[in-house]
């Protein structure tokens, strides 16, 4: 069996067909194209939290959270492509995310093939030393890596010169070279639709035509109200959308290729996403940490549609996690598991058959770090908890990492809260005190996960407070 995963960075639900009945937020045909032959996991969540310990995630099968922090992959831990490899596979990654190759994280570990499309964020390549970049906003309103990413982008003339297009159609080329061998595992990230958000105006017409004022292509994090006006934010919201359609436009070249090369009958294809992104969601925007890191559905919730040639078109409710996909593919394709993983398989589930199904999805911010403790999120899919296991923020002292907007010195903000969803699908409505048994059902199986990862004892120690003790205020 072949594999292929195709991960969209930060893609929300909300703006994806397939999971609004039509009503999304953008226009996504090729993905809702994809979902209509697929299984669309509808209780899909984020585990390890944000990009690259997600990758960690679903590389390795294990645990990041609570205790691995935004730091290099092991490399002593088998590797979902390295195991396939080593079965005979013909692996190959290829990406614009910027973090698989800086600062050495190792995350192309186990491929045979690597293409790397250079520019993304404010990844170093084109010195702006030599361009004048103008910037899109007002200082205080864009995150300052965004004038790197504009000398990046200086040489562009066509759609196709944008990162995402390469992406796709980087992949359709190594599948050109490689969609006759035996088996191979190909893996293609995305960061679109990550900001920054300059897709062409084409795109943005669709959405804000009209518009005059600042570009905020890439905003800061914290409160929304803080950052920008509510037309601008009103555009911000028409650029991500739009980024979204032209990604969907050169997933679609991809999907084409992928029948045309005649891989859907031994083929097994992921399309996901890593995690979302707040657009004025309990008035955040970004993806804000320290005392505004609250993971709510908009964030947690994750785009997971699978094509399998075995399995049914339809929808599941089985809870899905990055961390379920390695001993998913083993169990597929026949490949033994390595030790130690500790996602659990999604096979039956896909397949439509009876078994075992996640009970909880847990959801978190590592705390081994110095960004500030960071609260889990726990959910079966009806209850979901938001608990801060630290709420003093003593752990590691002060964050060095910093916004031009604050993002700690809230106390009040870090409180726990519990949530009902199917009465309050947008998390309004807190109701722990009248339900504290079910808050602390899902904490307990947030300790239980303390403990299956073996996690330091100083950071174990900061989840022993049950929800609703608010000792710091």
């Amino acid at each position: 069996m072949n594999l292929i995963v195709i991960m969209l960075d930060s893609l929300r639900t909300d703006y994806v067909g397939a999971y609004m009945n039509g009503q999304a937020k953008a226009r996504t045909p090729n993905m809702d194209r994809f979902a209509r032959e697929a299984v669309v996991f509808d209780k899909a969540y984020a585990g390890s939290f944000p990009t690259l310990p997600c990758r960690r995630d679903l590389f390795t099968g294990r645990w990041g959270h609570p205790f691995n922090t935004w730091d290099r992959m092991e490399r002593d831990v088998p590797t979902l492509a390295g195991r396939l490899r080593a079965e005979g596979y013909t692996t190959g990654l290829v990406y614009d995310t910027p973090m698989f190759m800086t600062e050495g994280n190792n995350l192309d570990r186990g491929f045979g093939s690597i293409e790397w499309i250079r520019g993304q964020g404010g990844e170093p390549w084109i010195s702006d030393g030599f361009i004048d970049v103008p910037w899109p906003g007002g200082e205080d309103k864009v995150k300052p890596g965004v004038q790197r990413y504009l000398a990046n982008m200086s040489r562009r003339l066509f759609e196709t010169d944008y990162l995402g297009p390469q992406v796709m159609q980087k992949a359709v080329h190594w599948l050109e070279r490689n969609y006759t061998r035996e088996n191979f595992f190909l893996w293609i990230d995305s960061w679109d639709p990550h900001e920054p958000w300059d897709p062409p105006q084409h795109y943005v017409d669709l959405y804000d035509p009209d518009y005059e004022g600042d570009e905020l292509i890439f905003p800061c994090y914290g409160f929304i109200d803080e950052i920008m006006s509510k037309r601008e934010a009103q555009h911000v919201r028409a650029l991500y959308a739009a980024e979204t359609t032209m990604v969907d436009r050169w997933l679609g070249y991809l999907l084409d290729s992928i029948e045309l090369f005649g891989l859907r009958e031994d083929t097994m294809v992921v399309l996901m996403s890593d995690h979302g992104h707040y657009f004025g969601d309990h008035g955040l925007q970004g993806k804000p940490w320290g005392d505004l890191g609250q993971l709510y559905e908009p964030m947690a919730h994750l785009c997971f549609m699978v094509q399998h040639p075995q399995a049914d078109p339809g929808r599941s409710d089985a809870l899905v996690q990055p961390v379920d996909l390695f001993p998913t593919v083993c169990e597929l394709s026949g490949v033994s598991a390595p030790q130690g993983l500790q996602g659990q398989s999604f096979a039956d589930a896909l397949l439509g058959k009876a078994g075992d199904r996640r009970s909880y999805a847990i959801t978190g911010r590592n705390l081994d770090d110095h960004w500030g403790t960071v609260p889990a999120t726990v959910t079966d899919g009806e209850w979901t908890l938001v608990y801060w296991p630290n709420k003093d923020l003593a752990y590691r002292g002060k964050p060095v990492r910093t916004e031009r907007h604050r993002t700690i010195g809230y106390p009040e903000r870090r409180v726990d809260e519990l949530f009902y969803m199917p009465d309050d699908p947008e998390q309004k409505r807190c109701v722990l005190a009248a339900h504290p048994a079910e808050a602390k059902r899902l904490h307990e199986a947030l300790l239980a996960l303390v403990e299956e990862t073996d996690s330091d004892a100083n950071i174990a120690q900061t989840y022993r407070r049950l929800p609703g003790e608010n000792y710091h205020l």
